[in-house]
């Protein structure tokens, strides 16, 4: 955040922008969409679902359970053209980022990083713990609107099978 306006209440303006922070946003945009996004949670694609179960002391299955379970906001689109940076997150499942991010990290992979999940829409560098993968195309320049949500929206991930997996990924789902 940049201030152009050199008087100002500093202390202000941050207790201002917590009280955004940790407002309720699920409340706070009534004009929005409710998105599916079906996600394999399978080891093969969570290749850090071992790690937050053995650091979190939860089973898999209930990280599995706790992250598809949220309807979860569109907080801003950014890092990646069409990476959703999505608030909502349990925290019982809050995981910090790598301290060494990965060189490569397939598109399409659900990632937690903090207090937030995510997804890669395209193949890119990053540090975020993956925990599945959608076979949802996120982000494509050829369209006039390149990402199919905007900030505000809300996300639900649906568990699949990876059968369910590849059989979308073949059909080339997209979302409109």
């Amino acid at each position: 955040i940049v201030y152009h306006n050199e008087i100002f209440d500093f202390k202000k303006e941050v207790e201002e922008l917590q009280s955004i922070y940790n407002s309720d946003f699920n409340n706070t945009q009534k004009d929005f969409y409710l998105w599916e996004i079906p996600v394999c949670y399978d080891l093969g694609f969570g290749i850090d679902l071992q790690e937050i179960s053995a650091k979190s002391n939860l089973s898999i299955d209930e990280i599995i359970k706790l992250h598809s379970e949220k309807i979860y906001t569109i907080f801003f689109i950014g890092f990646l053209p069409g990476f959703l940076y999505l608030g909502g997150l349990n925290d019982k499942v809050f995981f910090d980022r790598k301290e060494n991010p990965r060189l490569q990290v397939a598109k399409g992979s659900v990632a937690i990083g903090g207090k937030q999940t995510g997804i890669y829409p395209s193949n890119s560098a990053g540090g975020w713990n993956i925990i599945g993968k959608t076979p949802i195309n996120f982000f494509d320049v050829k369209k006039a609107n390149p990402c199919f949500s905007k900030a505000g929206d809300r996300i639900q991930f649906l568990p699949i099978s990876k059968e369910t997996f590849y059989h979308y990924e073949q059909k080339g789902c997209v979302l409109k």
